[in-house]
């Protein structure tokens, strides 16, 4: 009988103590981004916008966009408190490159263009960009983006990534 007693209690804290799966949180993973743009068509009759409207860790702390591609490029604007970061500029640069300062675990950016050289010339190309997301390095993200003809409005191309869903 006390042998049975122990074996109970025995059993009782194994139970108790064992590990639920269900109670099992996986961390938020953080990684380092980058965003790569490519232009092609006819680019250099654009102006760019281009705005990180937020770049965060898990805790909420802004993390600071580097623009690496045009080199020695710096941000228009900068709102710290609002941890917003604009780029207007004409395009004279087939890529536009930017990577966070840290590993961040999310992402939100947009990116617009407008024609403001040569309206009148129906000859030319539309611009288009092909927007690739990189989390240390590895590829989780690939949009397109093209403008319509002069005249109409393209909508901007905005987009919201959690890092942390990316293996």
């Amino acid at each position: 009988m006390k042998n049975l007693l122990f074996l109970c209690v025995a059993a009782l804290l194994f139970v108790s103590c064992s590990k639920d799966s269900s109670d099992d949180v996986s961390p938020i993973a953080e990684k380092k981004i980058k965003v790569e743009v490519d232009f092609s068509g006819s680019y250099q009759n654009y102006q760019l916008l281009f705005t990180i409207n937020s770049l965060t860790k898990t805790d909420g702390a802004f993390v600071e966009p580097l623009i690496t591609i045009p080199i020695n490029t710096q941000w228009t604007q900068i709102i710290p408190q609002g941890n917003a970061y604009n780029y207007i500029s004409d395009l004279d640069n087939p890529k536009f490159v930017l990577e966070s300062k840290e590993a961040v675990s999310s992402l939100i950016f947009l990116l617009s263009a407008t024609q403001i050289k040569n309206t009148d010339d129906l000859t030319q190309t539309p611009l288009s960009a092909v927007v690739k997301v990189y989390a240390n390095d590895k590829i989780i993200e690939t949009y397109n983006y093209t403008t319509l003809p002069v005249g109409n409005v393209t909508e901007p191309l905005t987009k919201t990534i959690n890092i942390s869903e990316y293996k």
